[in-house]
């Protein structure tokens, strides 16, 4: 199996996440012929937690990550922040579907105290809250949802509170929305500095690479052989965790597609600003409405908004795109809060997510030599940590309730070939934003 790749991510420098951070210290460019023990491509969450468990449970094994951007600056960094424990529900409670719905949960649950172990251990400063999160709509469509969702919730007996009319307002510093569900043990967290964390205290005998796209992966002679630009990578074992990019690095037929999405992030706001709004302590909304806004009011007292997607198989948004995206993050943003007329965007950029037809994600063996993870429907942070510790242990023959679980998941099921799936995607996407309104 040889597999070209002409498809390479791209990052655009626009990054308020990363570029709120101090300049951080790079890891070295391949320029040379390297082996290994086990490679990994992608250098986000999936891939760290992978390294870092195969590098536990190895401890003599020489490990390589490798990323064609840097180290934790694609997806991963350039996400809203949520560290996502409840899912959605998706619809009206069906009894058949509770035990699939509380097996997501707990996974995703499990990658956050993953994550909450390394950050602990490693004194991570990422923002991190222990805050949950608010599914929130504008529409009285959205109410329909909110209930269903209850109903969820009150039968896998997680715990939440229902906001509405004042009590809501109070506790965003808006009265825009007209209906809250919060839920327990989502995350908050500064993403970029998440991963950067995560990805400086790996094991000694984890080496990362980045800047150095692979462009061919070929398996022979025993081997899995991975071409570079300047150097090359003979490996025993290939991870893939390239997520959004699954699509050109794995072998066809695809079962993933690419999302593309914009989010800007404001200035903090001054003492004056935070007073007009009410003083409310940080908070994380996720729509109601499948398509609608996602919005944060972040520790360090920022607001960020994301309310774009778009169906672009891994293009970027040109620069008259971008503006058209800002343009509609800033008239949610004066919808909203309307008692903050002189706040301002930093900065804005895109990101591409994952997701599959049937809302499932990959898990296990591609061939002999090649495993991979990845396709998380918007929730990358938790999910990818839990399912590339749990790859790591399920290719050593550990057995895990983790294991159990992912291993539970059906699998991503077929997407068409192009063109015929760009048409599909963007009639999918064009339908689920109709009737977005206020929730846009």
């Amino acid at each position: 199996m040889t597999r070209k790749i002409k498809l390479l991510p791209q990052n655009d420098q626009s990054c308020g996440w990363i570029n709120n951070l101090e300049p951080r210290r790079a890891f070295p460019i391949l320029d040379r012929d390297n082996k290994a023990d086990w490679t990994i491509i992608g250098g986000g969450y999936t891939g760290l937690a992978f390294a870092r468990r195969m590098a536990e449970l190895r401890p003599q094994a020489k490990i390589i990550v490798i990323d064609a951007c840097a180290i934790g600056e694609g997806a991963s960094a350039r996400n809203s922040g949520f560290a996502i424990a409840n899912s959605s529900s998706g619809g009206a409670f069906d009894p058949t579907k509770l035990e699939q719905f509380n097996r997501v949960n707990r996974v995703n649950s499990a990658g956050i105290e993953l994550l909450r172990k390394n950050v602990e251990a490693h004194n991570i400063e990422c923002q991190w809250r222990d805050i949950g999160k608010l599914n929130c709509g504008a529409e009285p469509s959205t109410h329909k949802e909110a209930d269903h969702l209850i109903d969820w919730l009150n039968a896998s007996n997680t715990e939440y509170k229902d906001f509405s009319g004042a009590d809501l307002a109070s506790r965003l510093g808006t009265s825009y929305c007209t209906r809250g569900i919060w839920t327990k043990g989502d995350v908050m967290l500064q993403p970029a500095a998440l991963v950067r964390g995560l990805s400086r205290s790996l094991p000694e005998n984890v080496d990362l690479y980045e800047h150095s796209p692979i462009t061919e992966i070929s398996e022979r002679g025993g081997k899995v052989h991975l071409q570079s630009s300047a150097g090359r990578i003979v490996t025993d074992q290939l991870m893939i965790a390239t997520n959004a990019f699954l699509h050109v690095t794995t072998p066809k037929p695809s079962h993933t597609v690419p999302l593309t999405l914009t989010a800007s992030l404001s200035r903090p706001l001054s003492e004056l600003e935070q007073a007009a709004i009410g003083n409310p302590e940080d908070w994380g909304i996720l729509s109601l409405h499948g398509m609608g806004a996602t919005l944060r009011y972040t520790y360090d007292r920022r607001i960020l908004i994301r309310n774009t997607a778009a169906y672009k198989a891994n293009a970027h948004h040109s620069d008259d795109e971008m503006q058209l995206a800002v343009k509609q993050h800033v008239e949610c943003l004066r919808q909203r809060f309307p008692s903050l007329p002189d706040l301002s965007f930093e900065s804005s950029w895109q990101g591409v997510l994952c997701i599959s037809r049937n809302s499932s994600s990959l898990f296990g063996k591609l061939s002999e030599r090649i495993v991979a993870a990845g396709c998380y429907n918007a929730s990358g942070i938790s999910k990818g940590s839990a399912f590339g510790h749990a790859l790591a242990e399920y290719v050593e023959g550990c057995d895990s309730d983790l294991i159990n679980d992912i291993g539970k998941y059906p699998k991503p099921t077929w997407m068409p070939p192009r063109p015929v799936l760009d048409i599909a995607m963007k009639s999918v996407v064009w339908g689920r934003k109709l009737n977005l309104g206020l929730d846009q």
